[in-house]
């Protein structure tokens, strides 16, 4: 009698979202990387959603070509690439944990953008840094209690600098939800449910805040 064939399918290695290449955590690669004792800390070890519903609303309200965007709790930083691939952006990526980047320098090279990097908490980007940017964009950051008094302290230094917008995403945590009423109540925010379908059916929360000195 012949062998049964094993027909159990392996899930791929790289898939593509929105025309980026984007690596598996079981791709040998990424699982090498992974090994190292210098592998990342603070939940760096993959690509996290909220990072598409913030492309999926770009696509719709775009920032003006060659804007500098800043990804805040990069990881991986395909939410930076993405703008840099679509927009033409020069992008920062900004993470407390350095060990995010080579990470991110392998995506980046994956898709034949250029990223660079700055190793900092949220409360301690200076004045002058933020002063320079066009727009600062962060997925799946808030998920903590004690990263929402942070997050305000960047949000308002960087409104303060004259950054003209700033959007978090997150599925709605409570932190999060924390975060964005206090916002909606100081600058008058925006928290707007969304719904996407790639790369695959998810809801979630945006929060979107317009300095008010600019806009």
């Amino acid at each position: 009698m012949a062998a049964s064939k094993n027909t159990t399918k392996k899930k791929p290695q790289t898939q593509t979202v929105r025309g980026l290449t984007i690596y598996g955590p079981r791709h040998p690669t990424i699982r090498k990387m992974m090994e190292k004792t210098e592998g990342p800390e603070i939940h760096g070890d993959k690509v996290w959603y909220s990072s598409y519903f913030i492309m999926d609303y770009l696509d719709n309200k775009p920032p003006a070509k060659g804007s500098r965007v800043m990804e805040i709790g990069c990881g991986w930083g395909l939410l930076g690439i993405y703008c840099a691939l679509n927009y033409n952006a020069k992008v920062t990526g900004v993470d407390a944990d350095k060990h995010v980047f080579p990470f991110l320098q392998l995506h980046a090279e994956k898709n034949k953008a250029k990223i660079k990097t700055k190793a900092s908490r949220y409360e301690d980007l200076k004045p002058k840094i933020l002063a320079k940017q066009d727009l600062i964009v962060g997925g799946d950051i808030c998920f903590w209690d004690e990263l929402v008094d942070p997050l305000h302290t960047l949000i308002k230094n960087a409104l303060d600098a004259g950054v003209p917008r700033i959007i978090i995403a997150d599925p709605g945590r409570p932190p999060f939800l924390k975060l964005a009423r206090k916002c909606r109540k100081l600058y008058k925010a925006t928290i707007k449910e969304v719904s996407i379908t790639q790369p695959k059916k998810n809801d979630g929360n945006l929060l979107i805040i317009h300095n008010p000195e600019i806009n």
